[in-house]
């Protein structure tokens, strides 16, 4: 496996809206770039990463992959068509991963693997496909309120499932649409989520009361796929971490950012 190349940048003092301020960012190319393209999340320990087939266990540095998943969908989901995993988490040693089939998303799963060594764990949820009609492209764990949490694709409502055994429990309708939903986490209470769409930029979630407001535009070019997003306090003050591919499709970013407030 080709190593990755870690590009740091210190960009001082560049404000992307209130509240938050980006202050560095990682650059991940080639074959690390593919494999870190997707979602992200921490367990304090290192990073880990998704990708369309797989997921990977990264040094909080960036520099070295700890553990691959090459081949993460399991075989009975990929005979159903399941070929894309989306916005993962971390809660309690497992990955939870979204899982969806292509275009068709008749089979809308969330898989849970072993952090440690990303093994399939055998345990999955199918959800329903009445909600999730165009697939699971995020879950994130809402551990305080015992809830696995995703959404459509265009998120009208934030879908939440039993930590215990993943059935559906309620449906928080949502103040405005998140269009374009790419990934999750929730912090502090809160949900905050990447958008896709038009300026590119993080929602937070009122998930009481299902309220949206804008957190910030991201700071990216014209021409990027917004992806996945997690949250870690670091020794710089960087609390939030979002990933993006670059417009050349070859290159990921991995942006992280101060609390101003």
């Amino acid at each position: 496996m080709l190593n990755g190349i870690l590009a740091v940048s210190l960009a001082a003092a560049m404000t992307t809206a209130t509240g938050w301020q980006q202050t560095s960012s990682d650059t991940f190319y080639l074959t690390d770039a593919l494999q870190r393209s997707q979602g992200v999340t921490s367990d304090g320990q290192a990073w880990y990463f998704s990708w369309q087939y797989g997921l990977s266990r990264v040094s909080l540095d960036g520099k070295k992959t700890l553990s691959n998943n090459t081949l993460a969908i399991p075989a009975a989901f990929a005979l159903k068509g399941s070929n894309h995993i989306g916005g993962i988490d971390y809660y309690n040693g497992k990955i939870y991963a979204p899982i969806e089939d292509g275009d068709a998303y008749q089979h809308p799963y969330i898989a849970l693997y072993n952090a440690s060594n990303l093994s399939y764990t055998g345990t999955a949820y199918a959800l329903p496909q009445e909600i999730q009609r165009d697939g699971v492209p995020w879950t994130a764990v809402d551990a305080e309120r015992g809830f696995i949490l995703s959404s459509e694709y265009d998120a009208t409502a934030i879908n939440a499932y039993s930590l215990a055994n993943g059935q559906l429990v309620k449906r928080i309708p949502l103040s405005q649409t998140i269009p374009h939903l790419q990934g999750a986490h929730v912090y502090q209470g809160h949900l905050y989520a990447t958008s896709d769409s038009g300026t590119k930029a993080v929602y937070e979630v009122d998930l009481d009361s299902g309220a949206v407001t804008k957190a910030l535009d991201l700071p990216v070019p014209s021409g990027t796929e917004v992806e996945g997003l997690t949250f870690l306090p670091r020794s710089d003050g960087t609390t939030m971490h979002v990933l993006d591919v670059a417009p050349n499709r070859v290159s990921v970013n991995f942006r992280h950012f101060r609390p101003t407030g």
